[in-house]
């Protein structure tokens, strides 16, 4: 046999075995695939878009597939365990629909189905400028302020109240109609006990003024309230000290 003959048959020999090698390679990692295969479990989930505090029925949920491994807290697989439930929050199409959204209460009144167990529902009169211009819609978190004209020898003063307060309804709606502001009379908010006091004293004892926050905001500011005279001494200047001597410069 030539040398040019044994140089093939070699070749041939390494490419097969190379191939060999590839070919269990690949079957190796389709092995693996398939092993590490997506598990699913089935989650109720919502059919429609449906709106806060409505009354859920059969056509408003159905039942999917979800991967396991990302099913949400309080997740539902069971339809009958959500027909005839409230909603307490808004939900969209093919949202999960957990036990957190739905009202645990069953009673006749919707509105009292949307308060939080050991909350509050309390309403507060406002107008077309302490209630923002119509902008306050149910859902919606406002921080509340009090404002007093000026009592003997006390300023005009304004304070923070009540911060991060979830609004139910604004007069009697539970829910905006077609996304737009509308001036309203009553603000119900969602409030502890302790909360309701204060809302029924600012209430009776100087007018209450509402601010809209962004919903995922969560802090709380700490204020000592401001009187007019802080208002209108507020601000650019420097304070310039000479010896024992103090002088205010302000522009």
């Amino acid at each position: 046999m030539g040398r040019p003959v044994v140089l093939i048959v070699v070749g041939l020999l390494f490419a097969g075995f190379a191939g060999f090698m590839t070919f269990s390679y690949l079957r190796g990692q389709a092995d693996g695939i398939s092993e590490q295969r997506v598990e699913y479990s089935q989650v109720v989930v919502a059919a429609v878009d449906v709106p806060r505090g409505e009354l859920i029925d059969v056509d408003h949920v159905k039942v999917v597939d979800w991967p396991a491994h990302a099913i949400p807290e309080g997740a539902i697989d069971q339809t009958e365990l959500v027909v005839g439930k409230l909603a307490r929050i808004a939900m969209i199409a093919n949202e999960p629909v957990t036990d957190a959204k739905l009202a645990k209460n069953k009673s006749s009144s919707l509105l009292s189905m949307l308060v939080g167990e050991g909350r509050r529902a309390m309403s507060v009169k406002v107008n077309e400028v302490t209630g923002i211009s119509g902008f306050v819609a149910p859902g919606s978190r406002i921080d509340v302020l009090m404002s007093v004209r000026e009592r003997g020898d006390e300023p005009p003063r304004s304070r923070v109240i009540l911060q991060g307060v979830e609004v139910l309804a604004v007069d009697q709606s539970i829910e905006q109609i077609d996304n737009k502001p509308v001036v309203v009379n009553t603000v119900t908010m969602d409030v502890s006990p302790g909360d309701a006091e204060v809302l029924t004293l600012a209430a009776n004892e100087g007018s209450l003024h509402l601010a809209l926050r962004n919903d995922k905001d969560k802090a709380v500011s700490y204020t000592s309230g401001r009187t007019l005279d802080q208002i209108t001494s507020f601000g650019y200047g420097a304070k310039v000290i000479r010896g024992t001597e103090v002088e205010n410069l302000n522009w």
